[in-house]
């Protein structure tokens, strides 16, 4: 692939990064757009299936971030069909748009945009509003192109302008406007404390791990932060267990809960000689590990 730069746009859900994407992309000489499942070039949809045509939000977010082996392949396959010099991906967060390139074996991202660096607070809190009262979501693509992925489903072209380079003519292009089944049927809510239970069972079946002494979770708008703190056994595993926690728990809790787990940090507080009697010594230690 001759790929030379690829970019990428972060903001958080419903702040307006699709409807944005384009003229990102028009600024800045990028022809392709990874949106929510999505290969775009020209506005003409190159590979991929919405997440927007999911039925829930879970299985929404499992999509957009290219959870499924077969999904990501036929973005790559569309990706090396184009051969795109520059690529825009879209997410919630950098620690997402990282791991869409990755999962699409591309190049590193080289410049991150971020919404409030494209959209005033106003049109910000706008898209924030009509996300939450109404439910509506962008593609950046024209109905035609996605009327087949979301059979059955209320759309509305959206069409836009796109402000004239010198030397250039001006540029338009049509976008959709759709209430996902996610957005209609109410929302998915799943607790800071659920998500730290997960955390706790899938750090407590690592090798090395005594017992889980502490977990604290801080998500927002999709994505979360995970604080670990662990008891160890004084086995060879032991050394490796941190670095098996934080891999184990950002892939396992991002399939359980489809939230984007952004860090995984890990203290381990004390740790303790294993007996045949299963109960030892605990001598007292702390060592953190941050991802």
């Amino acid at each position: 692939m001759r790929i030379v730069e690829i970019y990428a746009l972060v903001g958080s859900s419903g702040t307006g990064k699709s409807h944005r994407a384009m003229t990102v992309a028009y600024e800045h000489d990028i022809d392709t757009v990874i949106d929510d499942g999505l290969l775009v070039q020209e506005g003409q949809k190159i590979a991929g299936s919405s997440a927007k045509g999911e039925p829930t939000a879970l299985k929404a977010v499992k999509r957009a971030i290219l959870v499924d082996p077969e999904h990501a392949l036929e973005l790559k396959e569309g990706i090396r069909r184009i051969q795109p010099e520059k690529i825009l991906i879209l997410g919630t967060s950098v620690k997402m748009v990282d791991r869409i390139a990755a999962a699409l074996e591309l190049p590193s991202i080289c410049h991150y945009f971020f919404i409030e660096d494209v959209a005033t607070e106003r049109e910000i809190a706008t898209a924030q509003a009509l996300r939450k009262n109404y439910g509506m979501h962008v593609i950046p693509v024209p109905v035609v192109e996605v009327k087949d992925d979301l059979p059955g489903y209320l759309m509305n072209p959206l069409r836009y302008f796109l402000s004239k380079k010198p030397g250039q003519s001006q540029k338009s292009g049509e976008k959709t406007i759709v209430q996902p089944k996610f957005s209609a049927v109410g929302k998915l809510i799943i607790t800071n404390h659920a998500l730290a239970q997960m955390s706790q069972f899938i750090a407590g079946n690592v090798a090395g791990v005594a017992k889980i002494n502490k977990t604290t979770v801080n998500a927002e708008s999709g994505n979360a932060i995970i604080s670990i703190e662990i008891t160890g056994y004084m086995v060879p595993e032991l050394r490796r267990a941190p670095q098996n926690i934080q891999m184990d728990v950002q892939e396992k809790l991002t399939l359980l809960s489809g939230i984007n787990v952004e860090q995984v940090n890990v203290l381990v507080r004390s740790i303790e000689h294993r007996s045949s009697q299963g109960a030892g010594k605990t001598d007292k230690i702390e060592q953190i590990h941050k991802e």
